[in-house]
Order: structure tokens, then C-alpha cells, then sequence
């Protein structure tokens, strides 16, 4: 099927260009870094590891099996079920969805599902093109956006879609695994040769004590804790790319950046008066991954850190989340747009 994108000579284009190279850009550096780890790995214990046939499969397959079923998990997780045309909200976001779905060059239209969750959301998941689904909640309509602006969250939605995003974070996550059975298979090498310790704490060499076990098992939990953290940043500062890609891409679909700044504007000020909290919070932070706006740390962005140690604290939660904060989304849109786009008047 035909589709449209603004041409080269819209006065957008070479900033929404830019901004897409620029987000691929910090994709291949996630994967570099987290490369760089494994090869650290492996230098640092002498490239001696062993590969543990059983134990490093079923590691290694846990993230490509959930990318294969990633969008029945998805639906599954959200409770969707296929969005019925007799129903009037549903036959609005399956004509949105069939308009985007024609500007998004996707040879494959993928089937639209509904949620009844109150939260506003929509999400686009799916191994291939072939196998994507489309879906949105039932609080998407209750925060007072235009058929434009939900256009532009599928814009966005699809460009997930169109550039394989699940796959490009699922393989990084088999590079995590990789990484952490190298570390594991060499620390627990070295523990084994820990006769330094021993003799500086008056132990016998050849025999594992009470306190030594605890001595290992502390080193081990410190090592693997940094090395956790480390991998966990890598693969955030990849979704986070992935995110601030498909707001290019979903721009370039429709050649209205705009339109995208103001559904997150109205989103992020949704979700701010029904935040979640509690047992609901907890399930929120489950799915956080595959929502437009971040339902429960998008209010970093709004912080006013006053001492050095919160711009530390906010800094560090900042490099665990799973969007870019909403702010800094329209901040890259007014680039994209070429101006300031509207803002959504604050009480």
C-alpha cells in the first residue's frame, strides 16, 4: 500500500531527519556499551569462560520467547480484547488506526484491541509486522483529545512496529544475559581461588568456612548488584531511544509534530490527577514499558531539586526510566516542528 510522509522540501523534514539519526544514533551506542561490557567480561577473566549449555539456553531464550509472544503477552497483561465496530469509541480509534495505518508504509494492517482500563493508553507490540496489534484503554477517550492527536499517539505507536522496536530491546536483553553468565561464570572462578582471603583471615586454604561463604556470598551480591545496575541503565537509555524514535518517525508519518506534543501534554496532565497508587500502582509498574506516558515517574521532569544530593537522586532515576520525560518529548517536538508548538494552558 501506497503511503505518505512529508516530502524533503517541507520546511520539518530536516529536523524530524536529524532527530531520527540522532536517536538511532544512541540505540547503536547502547548496544556498543553493553558490547563493551562482555568483552570487559571476558578480558577481565582472562577469556576463559566456559558456556554452560543448559544453563545459558534457557537464559538466553527467556527474552527471545517473550518477543515472539510479546503481543499476547501485552494483551494479556492489559486485558484487551478485539475493539467491536458497532460500538461508536471503538469504530473512531479502528478509523483513526486504518488512517495511520495508510500513511505508515506497514504492508500488514494490524487488528485493533480495547481495554477497559481507566488509565489513558494505547500501545503497538508484536515480533513481526506480520503478527503486530494495536490496542488503547478505555481512559484514551476520557482525556478530551482530538481525532488528530490520537492519530499522531498511533503514529507513533506504529513507528514502534515499523522499526522493530521489541526485537531491537529483546536482543539487547540476550546481550544482558550473555554478559551476566560471563560475570558469573568468572566470579564464581575466582571465589574458587580466594586463597589470599583465606590466609589473611587465618583460614585454612583447603576448606571453605562458615565466615568465608559469607565472605563470597557478600563480594558476589556487590559485583552482581553494579554489574545489574550497569546493564539496567544500557538497556534504559536503548527504550528510552527506541521511545524518542518513534516520535520522530511517528512525525515524519504525519508531518504534524505538534499534534503529538499536545496528546502527551494532555496525557501526562490526565495522569497527574489520577495517578495510581497502591496494590494498582504496582501493576502499573509492571507495564510501564508499553505506555504512552509514564503513569508513575513522569513527575521527575516537573521536580525542582534544590540540593546537589536530589539533582543526584532524580539524575539516577532518570537513567531507570522507561520514556523520556514528557517535557523533554515536546521540548525534541518543538525542534522537530521547527517552533514552539501550543502549550496546554496549566491551573
Amino acid at each position: 500500500m501506497a503511503h505518505t510522509v512529508i516530502p524533503p522540501d517541507d520546511p520539518k523534514y530536516p529536523a524530524i531527519k536529524r532527530h531520527i539519526f540522532v536517536s538511532w544514533l544512541k540505540t547503536l551506542t547502547g548496544y556498543g556499551l553493553m558490547g563493551l561490557l562482555i568483552f570487559l567480561a571476558l578480558w577481565g577473566f582472562g577469556f576463559t569462560y566456559e558456556f554452560k549449555l543448559s544453563f545459558g539456553l534457557v537464559w538466553m531464550l527467556l527474552p527471545v520467547v517473550m518477543w515472539w509472544f510479546s503481543a499476547k503477552v501485552a494483551l494479556t497483561m492489559t486485558k484487551s480484547v478485539p475493539a467491536d465496530p458497532n460500538n461508536p469509541e471503538h469504530r473512531r480509534l479502528i478509523e483513526i488506526v486504518d488512517r495511520v495505518y495508510a500513511k505508515s508504509g506497514l504492508k500488514f494492517k494490524p487488528p485493533v484491541y480495547i481495554s477497559d482500563n481507566p488509565l489513558p493508553n494505547a500501545f503497538a507490540t508484536g515480533p513481526i509486522h506480520r503478527k503486530a496489534v494495536v490496542a488503547a484503554t478505555q481512559g484514551l477517550f476520557k482525556a478530551g483529545m482530538t481525532d488528530d492527536e490520537i492519530e499522531a499517539i498511533f503514529a507513533h505507536e506504529l513507528a514502534h512496529v515499523k522499526n522493530y522496536d521489541v526485537a531491537v530491546n529483546s536482543f539487547l536483553s540476550v546481550l544482558s544475559m550473555i554478559f551476566f553468565m560471563i560475570t558469573d561464570a568468572g566470579v564464581r572462578m575466582v571465589m574458587g581461588s580466594l586463597s589470599w582471603f583465606k590466609k589473611r583471615l587465618g583460614m585454612n586454604p583447603e576448606r571453605k568456612g562458615f565466615f568465608t561463604g559469607i565472605l563470597e556470598w557478600v563480594i558476589m551480591f556487590i559485583i552482581f548488584r553494579i554489574t545489574g545496575y550497569l546493564t539496567r541503565v544500557i538497556q534504559m537509555f536503548v527504550v528510552r531511544s527506541r521511545e524518542s524514535l518513534a516520535d520522530g518517525s511517528g512525525a515524519m508519518m504525519t508531518g504534524k509534530p505538534c499534534d503529538l506534543s499536545m496528546a502527551l501534554q494532555k496525557l501526562v496532565a490526565y495522569v497527574e490527577q489520577h495517578r495510581p497508587k497502591g496494590r494498582e500502582k504496582e501493576l502499573y509498574r509492571a507495564i510501564r514499558p508499553i505506555m504512552t506516558v509514564d503513569p508513575i515517574f513522569d513527575q521527575l521532569a516537573e521536580d525542582k531539586a534544590e540540593t546537589l544530593w536530589q539533582r543526584i537522586v532524580r539524575w539516577w532515576k532518570y537513567l531507570q526510566l522507561t520514556h523520556p520525560p514528557v517535557s523533554e518529548r515536546v521540548a525534541m517536538l518543538d525542534r522537530m516542528n521547527g517552533g514552539t508548538c501550543p502549550r496546554l494552558p496549566r491551573d
